[in-house]
């Protein structure tokens, strides 16, 4: 995605010495003259705005300040000596950057009330107005009570619990289909199923963006969808925002950006083309050991599709009637009525192999 600056706004930091919320520009602490030193955060302010003075906005766009490695001090991006000591810049230590602070705060602010004088403060102020007492951060959000995760080793027990349940159920599956007991059947009755799909040409109704339509196809309603999505502008495309936050530049401002998209429509739109089509069935059976395939009387557009075929042969046994189904021609001719067959067949009562006894 692409970043989009909406513009910067003064940031703030607290003194560590004595509590004061500073503004972002400003070195020195304006309670106790305390130096900013090079591990104090820059922080957003209740109440953002956009800044307007030239110079300003220049020194944000400088890139963060420089610590001086000997005294400390802190100095513009732009200076090769430090202000206060005069040593060489180009070994001190760049402030951090780029971090995001959160999202752009331009809705007004709760006042300040000052605790010394109880008087209303610009929610912005670093001293009272009335009697010049520093004045209190905002409250931070109380924190989410934290949620204690099952312990590691009670985890391990349930899974291992669960994998061995798991385990038992697949070998009683399988123990139960591969075990099988021998009987004598005789063939009572064999069935044959033979069915042709029958396919007609049909109007079939798409969908797809306008260029990619079939040039025989009937287009039906068209409307305007996002088709691609670009990280930079694009001819004819539309630019999509997000919410905007504000980034720390280590200056003591901040940049306001949003991520922002470019999304490019063209005409999604229905389309009907005639294609083949299940349309009917035509199904033969028998009761004999000879399966015919169904006669077709096909009209105009329309053609023979999908063959499938089924076989089912019962058989009578001392513990019942069985049914064993295949699909294989050939060995359905085996299966004449009386004949004798040795039956495996497994603990759910189905059939797994047939052999003939005679």
């Amino acid at each position: 995605m692409a970043k989009k600056t909406l513009g910067y706004v003064e940031l703030q930091w607290t003194c560590p010495s004595c509590g004061t919320k500073n503004p972002g520009s400003q070195r020195t602490c304006l309670s106790c003259g305390l130096p900013q030193p090079d591990n104090v955060v820059f922080e957003q302010p209740a109440q953002e705005e956009l800044i307007k003075a030239e110079e300003k906005i220049a020194v944000a766009k400088a890139g963060p300040d420089i610590h001086c490695r000997y005294c400390g001090a802190r100095n513009p991006a732009t200076a090769k000596t430090c202000s206060q000591c005069g040593a060489d810049l180009s070994e001190g230590t760049k402030r951090e950057a780029g971090q995001v602070l959160g999202q752009y705060r331009p809705e007004p602010a709760a006042p300040v009330t000052c605790p010394a004088c109880g008087s209303s403060n610009a929610p912005n102020a670093a001293k009272c107005a009335q009697c010049g007492a520093s004045l209190p951060q905002a409250r931070p959000q109380p924190a989410r009570p934290v949620v204690p995760a099952p312990r590691a080793g009670n985890m391990i027990w349930i899974g291992l619990i669960v994998l061995g349940l798991a385990i038992a159920a697949c070998v009683g599956f399988m123990f139960l289909s591969t075990s099988t007991e021998a009987v004598t059947g005789t063939v009572s009755s064999a069935t044959w199923t033979r069915k042709i799909v029958v396919e007609g040409l049909v109007p079939v109704e798409h969908q797809d963006w306008e260029d990619e339509i079939p040039s025989h196809a009937v287009v039906g309603t068209c409307q305007e969808e996002v088709r691609t999505v670009a990280d930079n502008p694009v001819p004819g495309s539309r630019e999509v925002c997000g919410t905007p936050y504000t980034v720390d530049t280590g200056s003591g401002y901040g940049e306001v950006v949003q991520d922002c998209e470019y999304q490019v429509y063209d005409e999604y739109c229905t389309y009907t083309v005639e294609e083949w089509r299940p349309i009917d069935e035509a199904v033969e059976r028998g009761n004999d050991l000879a399966p015919e395939w169904p006669a077709l009387s096909l009209g105009p557009s329309k053609r023979a599709g999908q063959r499938s075929e089924s076989y089912e042969i019962v058989f009578n046994t001392e513990q019942g009637r069985v049914v064993y189904t295949s699909s294989n021609p050939a060995a359905f001719s085996q299966f004449k009525p009386g004949s004798r067959w040795q039956l495996n067949i497994n603990s759910f009562g189905s059939i797994t192999e047939v052999e003939p006894l005679n």
